[in-house]
């Protein structure tokens, strides 16, 4: 029984260190603004148009994306032919920002990301966004 007391004692100790330790990481740094702000995520979109844009053209294209509710940012690259958007989800999405630039004439063709291959990490990210998750409810500043 001794025994069994020691064991429970010593890992209810090792536990508590480890849960402690983990409470002074979560509060060693600063947490970003984003969270001290309480912003909302916001999600990326970027168009390959299908012909050369003028001046006129990307105006146009900036000034009617502006228009919509949800976009934080909008660019629109002549040279690499391909418009970026910064939108809130909740706000907006993917349709309506492909028919803002289909009413001015183009044929946009959302770039899908995923089709990149690159290095990929090891670490599958439903861990890390557990770490980051757990983080950041521990977080006290």
């Amino acid at each position: 029984m001794q025994k069994l007391t020691k064991i429970f004692r010593i890992t209810s100790i090792i536990i508590l260190s480890l849960f402690v330790g983990f409470v002074v990481y979560a509060n060693w740094e600063e947490p970003p603004l984003s969270d001290r702000l309480n912003l909302k995520p916001i999600s990326l979109a970027v168009f390959n148009l299908n012909r050369e844009l003028s001046e006129h053209d990307s105006l146009n294209i900036a000034n009617k994306l502006s228009t919509n509710t949800g976009i934080t940012a909008a660019t629109v690259n002549r040279m690499g032919r391909t418009v970026s958007v910064t939108f809130h989800g909740d706000e907006t999405s993917e349709e309506a920002l492909n028919k803002a630039i289909t009413s001015e004439g183009f044929s946009p063709m959302k770039v899908d990301f995923t089709a990149f291959k690159g290095p990929q990490c090891p670490v599958p990210t439903e861990y890390i966004d557990f770490i980051l998750n757990a983080k950041k409810a521990l977080c006290f500043r």
